[in-house]
Protein backbone atom coordinates (compact mmCIF):
# COMPACT_ATOMS: atom_id res chain seq x y z
CA UNK A 1 0.00 0.00 0.00
CA UNK A 2 3.01 2.45 -0.02
CA UNK A 3 5.55 2.96 -2.49
CA UNK A 4 9.49 3.92 -0.89
CA UNK A 5 7.15 4.29 2.43
CA UNK A 6 5.11 7.17 1.00
CA UNK A 7 1.54 6.02 0.93
CA UNK A 8 -0.92 5.60 -2.39
CA UNK A 9 -4.35 6.67 -3.04
CA UNK A 10 -6.53 4.12 -1.83
CA UNK A 11 -8.05 3.62 -5.81
CA UNK A 12 -4.45 2.98 -7.04
CA UNK A 13 -4.23 0.27 -4.27
CA UNK A 14 -6.98 -1.47 -4.97
CA UNK A 15 -6.54 -1.24 -9.29
CA UNK A 16 -3.14 -2.20 -8.84
CA UNK A 17 -1.82 -5.52 -9.30
CA UNK A 18 -2.88 -8.43 -6.56
CA UNK A 19 -1.47 -11.57 -5.66
CA UNK A 20 -2.42 -14.78 -4.47
CA UNK A 21 -0.66 -16.91 -2.08
CA UNK A 22 -0.31 -18.05 1.47
CA UNK A 23 0.59 -15.96 4.34
CA UNK A 24 3.40 -16.77 6.46
CA UNK A 25 5.04 -15.35 9.10
CA UNK A 26 9.22 -16.23 10.20
CA UNK A 27 10.93 -16.29 13.48
CA UNK A 28 14.90 -15.73 12.74
CA UNK A 29 17.93 -15.23 15.40
CA UNK A 30 20.58 -13.27 14.25
CA UNK A 31 23.17 -13.05 17.16
CA UNK A 32 21.40 -11.76 19.77
CA UNK A 33 18.62 -10.41 17.77
CA UNK A 34 15.52 -11.87 16.60
CA UNK A 35 13.09 -10.69 13.84
CA UNK A 36 9.66 -11.75 12.72
CA UNK A 37 9.16 -11.69 9.28
CA UNK A 38 5.70 -11.88 7.06
CA UNK A 39 5.69 -13.80 3.72
CA UNK A 40 3.70 -13.96 0.70
CA UNK A 41 4.38 -17.10 -0.30
CA UNK A 42 3.04 -19.11 -3.65
CA UNK A 43 1.14 -21.98 -3.33
CA UNK A 44 2.59 -24.07 -5.88
CA UNK A 45 5.03 -27.02 -6.19
CA UNK A 46 8.17 -24.44 -5.94
CA UNK A 47 7.38 -22.16 -3.12
CA UNK A 48 8.82 -19.10 -4.01
CA UNK A 49 7.82 -15.33 -1.98
CA UNK A 50 6.01 -12.99 -4.05
CA UNK A 51 6.79 -9.66 -2.02
CA UNK A 52 9.78 -8.56 0.05
CA UNK A 53 9.69 -9.88 3.27
CA UNK A 54 7.78 -7.40 5.79
CA UNK A 55 10.02 -7.13 8.94
CA UNK A 56 8.15 -6.94 11.98
CA UNK A 57 4.75 -7.03 11.02
CA UNK A 58 1.89 -5.34 13.40
CA UNK A 59 -1.63 -6.28 12.81
CA UNK A 60 -3.52 -3.04 12.21
CA UNK A 61 -6.94 -3.94 11.24
CA UNK A 62 -8.99 -6.81 10.67
CA UNK A 63 -12.67 -7.86 9.29
CA UNK A 64 -14.30 -10.66 8.62
CA UNK A 65 -12.71 -11.53 5.15
CA UNK A 66 -9.69 -9.07 5.13
CA UNK A 67 -6.60 -7.77 7.41
CA UNK A 68 -4.41 -5.47 7.42
CA UNK A 69 -0.58 -5.77 8.32
CA UNK A 70 2.34 -2.75 9.32
CA UNK A 71 5.79 -3.18 8.90
CA UNK A 72 9.05 -2.43 7.80
CA UNK A 73 10.75 -3.31 4.14
CA UNK A 74 14.08 -3.49 3.64
CA UNK A 75 15.36 -1.74 0.51
CA UNK A 76 18.61 -1.62 -1.48
CA UNK A 77 20.06 1.18 -2.83
CA UNK A 78 24.06 1.80 -4.04
CA UNK A 79 24.72 3.40 -0.78
CA UNK A 80 23.22 0.60 1.17
CA UNK A 81 20.53 -0.93 2.90
CA UNK A 82 17.34 1.21 4.50
CA UNK A 83 14.32 0.61 5.38
CA UNK A 84 10.87 2.51 5.27
CA UNK A 85 7.42 1.50 5.99
CA UNK A 86 5.32 -1.04 4.49
CA UNK A 87 1.65 -2.22 4.71
CA UNK A 88 -0.06 -4.95 3.63
CA UNK A 89 -4.18 -5.33 2.86
CA UNK A 90 -4.52 -9.01 2.40
CA UNK A 91 -8.59 -10.16 1.41
CA UNK A 92 -10.12 -13.81 1.15
CA UNK A 93 -10.11 -14.99 -2.31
Amino acid sequence: MRIGGRRRPWRDVLNSVGYVGDLRTVTEKRGDAIYTQALLVSAGALAQTQLPALYEPVLVTIAPMALQLRGFERMKEPEGFYSVVQEWHCIAP
